[in-house]
């Protein structure tokens, strides 16, 4: 057997985790923790390790597929996990066992179909974990294994080839102090690992340290970077009396949006070329993305809510709508790793 338990919860385990987003940072920003001082002792020999959350009882090639992307782009390890409900209270009677011997036979199952999942080429080691909630789960194992991030998948009741959060993604999207990474529905990358990272930029307070993250990213990745922007129209009969200058406030933010993408880029020139301003447009969310082209090997990275703590992953009203209409996966990064790369 492959896989072992995670250790018992210990209290305050879960608020540990939120200095495993430094293990991010120190993986993507080796000359600037170089400039700090020694690196600890094995830096630089363990590689980066990323959690798969894989259901105990839905098969998801999805995740395992996004997964495998992210470990070949950069080599970065494999711990697919498994989380287990935890038992109501100890007990050895006749009915307990038999429930436990079910969940054992139900995460042996997930097991095999994650390695039926997994490309031959990609190599993980299997753990199980008994929680209270699968994302409480999640995040105690991602802090056992120091994971950099966590990758889940969709919502099997969404729509094919988009991102539909389940309950599951959800929670971590707004209480991971790692980032978490979504698959879309179905998601299949045909051609093997990421090939471009498109930032969703927004001018807020924030995104320069955004930018120096996706950034960095994009050059471990070896791959190229854009900046995206999303203008949404306001749909009658709400503003039916601005339609006549609807069109002259669009273009002020569109300009107003690229000025300050200019001025971000200019800002942190970075070694790599100078990333390409795409904005979408549209009536609704969906119009917008399609205005925008999109490829296989596109990963989609945005930040947290500026309104929402800063140690952890939190989602405001506007980046959950970029999440629920990508038709790529994304990776929503806590504020307080991006505020580490600004600083």
């Amino acid at each position: 057997m492959d896989h072992r338990p995670v250790a018992p919860h210990h209290p305050g385990g879960v608020r540990r985790l939120d200095r495993l987003g430094d293990d991010l940072v120190r993986a993507l920003r080796p000359q600037a923790l170089q400039a700090r001082g020694p690196r600890p002792a094995g830096f630089g020999r363990t590689p980066v390790t990323i959690l798969v959350g894989y259901p105990l009882k839905l098969r998801s090639k999805a995740v395992t597929n996004l997964a495998a992307a992210l470990a070949r782009t950069r080599g970065e390890d494999l711990v697919v996990c498994v989380v287990a409900p935890a038992p109501w209270m100890p007990g050895m009677s006749r009915a307990d066992q038999g429930y436990r011997a079910y969940i054992d036979e139900l995460t042996e199952e997930a097991f095999g179909h994650a390695r039926a999942d997994l490309p031959d080429d990609v190599k993980a080691t299997y753990t199980s974990v008994q929680a209270k909630s699968a994302p409480v789960g999640l995040m105690e194992a991602a802090e056992q294994h120091k994971a950099s991030a966590i990758v889940v998948g969709s919502s099997d009741s969404g729509q094919f080839g988009y991102i539909s959060l389940s309950s599951v993604a959800d929670r971590l999207l707004h209480s991971s102090p790692i980032p978490v990474a979504v698959a879309t529905r179905g998601y299949r990358n045909t051609v093997g690992s990421v090939k471009r990272v498109t930032l969703a930029f927004t001018g807020g307070k924030h995104n320069t340290g955004l930018l120096v993250f996706a950034r960095t990213l994009a050059a471990s990745y070896g791959c190229e970077l854009r900046l995206a922007s999303f203008a949404v129209h306001l749909s009658p009969p709400e503003t039916a009396r601005f339609n006549t200058e609807r069109g002259q406030v669009l273009d002020e933010w569109t300009e107003n949006i690229y000025a300050a993408a200019e001025r971000a880029l200019d800002d942190n020139p970075g070694d790599t070329p100078r990333p390409e301003i795409v904005i979408g447009h549209g009536e609704d969310w969906d119009d917008a993305f399609e205005s925008i082209e999109w490829e296989p090997g596109d990963l989609l990275v945005l930040g947290s809510s500026e309104a929402g703590p800063i140690e952890r992953v939190f989602l405001g009203s506007r980046a959950t709508k970029i999440v629920r209409h990508s038709p790529v996966p994304v990776l929503v990064v806590p504020r307080r790793i991006v505020k580490a790369h600004a600083d």
